[in-house]
């Protein structure tokens, strides 16, 4: 029992965490605040900023997501007395606020109180992985940081397909695709390598993932269509510099095939599907 404890996160304190988590999702249906409405005018463009209960809940479910990763790690055996933890807080907040913007499209009912118990279930198995891989000696690490990387992947990609399904703003959508892109890309790197920050490799995601966003904005497509189209990019992006970073040279030929690869299926997807 004491060995097992050591490999996962404390029940009581995980289950407190989530379910915290989850009442916040709901209070959104039970409590409303009149919305304040500013107008902005930025380089010409008019940008109406509101302000309602339900900005106020996603500020509240980050806060309550990232000191509550802080406290889940606070007993870690492995963790010294000065390691700062926050890398472990990224994929936690992110996810929390993608499941709150799916499931807030979502009318309430049976189909809400689905997705918000799905939610439940994959916030518990980020908290889990996350605490996992902050031991590299961890026998549960592999597939830990597997699951690490495929979830933000899928987590970018929610995010893509809400924000194009709710029809945001093409000046709140870019900032919003291209920052998730550059945190995402960050994270699985540091993972990956390590603990190494790929600051500079980010900028590159957050550019270009931007920059592929605009440009499909214009295009007819659907919303899921959009998501794989950005996702493939990024996953690609991820390998290439992982693959950088390993060898620290120019990659040959042979080792760019898988990421083109995935850049191609995925863009041959979004237009076929």
């Amino acid at each position: 029992m004491s060995e097992n404890r050591d490999l996962l996160p404390d029940l009581n304190t995980l289950s407190i965490l989530v379910s915290t988590i989850l009442l916040a999702y709901t209070l959104t249906h039970f409590v409303s605040i009149p919305t304040l409405e500013y107008e902005v005018t930025f380089l010409g463009i008019y940008l109406p900023v509101r302000f309602n209960f339900s900005t106020l809940v996603t500020l509240l479910v980050a806060g309550l997501t990232a000191s509550g990763s802080a406290w889940m790690l606070l007993d870690h055996p492995a963790k010294n007395t000065d390691e700062i933890t926050a890398v472990h807080w990224l994929l936690p907040s992110l996810t929390s606020l993608v499941l709150m913007l799916a499931i807030e499209q979502l009318p309430y009912g049976g189909s809400w109180w689905i997705a918000a118990f799905s939610s439940g279930v994959l916030l518990i198995l980020v908290f889990i992985a996350e605490y996992i891989v902050l031991d590299s000696s961890n026998p549960y690490y592999l597939p830990a940081e597997m699951g690490i990387t495929a979830l933000s992947i899928v987590l970018f990609l929610v995010l893509a397909i809400s924000l194009h399904s709710a029809e945001v703003r093409l000046f709140y959508r870019i900032p919003i695709l291209s920052v998730s892109a550059a945190l995402v890309f960050v994270r699985v790197i540091h993972l990956r390598q390590g603990g190494f920050w790929a600051i500079t490799q980010g900028s590159v995601s957050f550019l270009l993932i931007g920059e592929i966003a605009a440009g499909l904005h214009y295009w007819p497509m659907q919303s899921v269509n959009f998501g794989i189209a950005l996702a493939g990019p990024l996953y690609a992006l991820i390998e290439i510099s992982d693959r950088l970073q390993v060898k620290d040279s120019k990659l040959e030929l042979n080792e760019i095939i898988w990421p083109v690869s995935i850049v191609i299926v995925s863009w041959g997807i979004a237009i076929l599907l």
